[in-house]
């Protein structure tokens, strides 16, 4: 049995030499990782792609699935961000990425903006409940007291410190004396045995939208995505926005990718515009939820408010300079449920090219510029050990 060993140790020590040779390119050790699983899923999949196209693409630093969802060609692929390059910017907020990589930080951090955060409850760490700045008095921080706080609010949201894009993400709801894990009725024993296989989770107030938001969909709080850009000693600006909405495909989750609806937002009067769902890596445009069939154009309530009040934030924390707030558009206003730093360029960049406005043009060229000499002084100091050997 020891050419498995040896096999196996083989495969290792490739892994790690193409990991290496991908961080010399300027990579993080995190995108080193995922870009050849990336790569290769991509060659390997989207058999409607043909190879002369793929190869097109990945000249051109894209993988191939955007010649559909950007529906790039020769004319117009210079307005958008390659993948391989945008990956490449990892982390593009520094340090200060862990600031909004944990949604505990960010609690803390906006604390002077906290109507604009859902209420925070309990968090499950290893086997403890922590009680969180949110939580009610009369509610004991053990499995009883999530309960009772359960039965109480009718909705409650758990979701993990780290996760991203709905991942690992459950809506718990107690109605008519039935409880429900992800719009799924179940026994208070499956409730448990859920809280016993969660650590590292958050569980939050669940937020609903807007009524004329709710109306199109009411299952997925249907969220909105706000692009913000702050260039060197430039205030922050919004460079662009969009709506995910839910459907029966989707579950409680919206992103394109599960079955969910993407739709553009006018900068200027919040309209929606262009609704999309996403089928085999194609785009196709639709105008009635498939569900509800209400139309999916509708105006953003409080935009205006909604826009202020986002730069405002951005302002507050000026260490951050590329920021996906993803919002949900209640009634009385809006909550920040996450803050994304080097968010996914997929759905942002067919309605907002980032290389097609100026303002973000002119910031990710200052990026790829202090990458550049980065990048050459590590090659300058790898050279320099080389010829003298510690």
């Amino acid at each position: 049995m020891k050419w498995l060993y040896k096999g196996d140790y083989m495969k290792n020590k490739i892994k790690s030499f193409l990991k290496m040779m991908i961080i010399m390119r300027g990579y993080s050790p995190y995108f080193a990782s995922k870009v050849p699983k990336m790569f290769i899923k991509d060659l390997t999949s989207n058999n409607d792609i043909p190879l002369k196209q793929k190869i097109w693409a990945y000249q051109r630093g894209f993988l191939s699935s955007r010649t559909n969802t950007y529906r790039i060609n020769e004319l117009n692929y210079r307005n958008h961000m390659p993948d391989f390059d945008y990956y490449n910017l990892h982390p593009i907020n520094g340090i200060y990425s862990e600031w909004i990589a944990d949604k505990l930080k960010i609690k803390y951090i906006l604390s002077s903006f906290d109507e604009y955060l859902p209420k925070y409850y309990f968090q499950l760490e290893d086997d403890e409940i922590l009680r969180l700045m949110d939580c009610p008095s009369d509610i004991d921080s053990n499995m009883n007291g999530i309960l009772e706080l359960l039965k109480k609010e009718g909705n409650l949201a758990l979701k993990s410190i780290s996760g991203s894009l709905g991942e690992g993400f459950y809506k718990l709801s107690y109605i008519d004396d039935v409880f429900y894990i992800n719009a799924k009725a179940c026994d208070m024993n499956d409730v448990e045995t859920l809280y016993y296989s969660l650590k590292g989770y958050l569980i939050t107030e669940y937020i609903n939208a807007h009524d004329s938001i709710r109306k199109i969909y009411d299952i997925t709080p249907n969220t909105v995505r706000i692009q913000v850009i702050r260039d060197k000693n430039k205030e922050p600006k919004i460079i662009g926005s969009f709506i995910r909405f839910g459907t029966q495909q989707s579950g409680v989750l919206e992103t394109p990718l599960a079955g969910g609806i993407i739709a553009g937002i006018d900068l200027k009067d919040g309209k929606t515009f262009d609704p999309n769902v996403v089928i085999n890596h194609n785009l196709q445009s639709i105008t009635l939820h498939p569900d509800t069939n209400e139309n999916l154009e509708i105006i953003i309530p409080k935009w205006s408010e909604i826009k202020s009040k986002i730069e405002e934030i951005s302002s507050y924390i000026p260490q951050l300079t590329y920021l996906g707030f993803d919002i949900i558009v209640t009634n009385e206003g809006f909550k920040i449920i996450e803050i994304n730093s080097l968010t996914a360029p997929t759905v942002i960049s067919y309605y907002y090219p980032l290389f097609a406005e100026e303002y973000s043009r002119e910031y990710f060229i200052a990026k790829f510029q202090k990458r550049a000499r980065h990048f050459k002084s590590i090659l300058k100091r790898l050279s320099h050990d080389q010829i003298n050997p510690r």
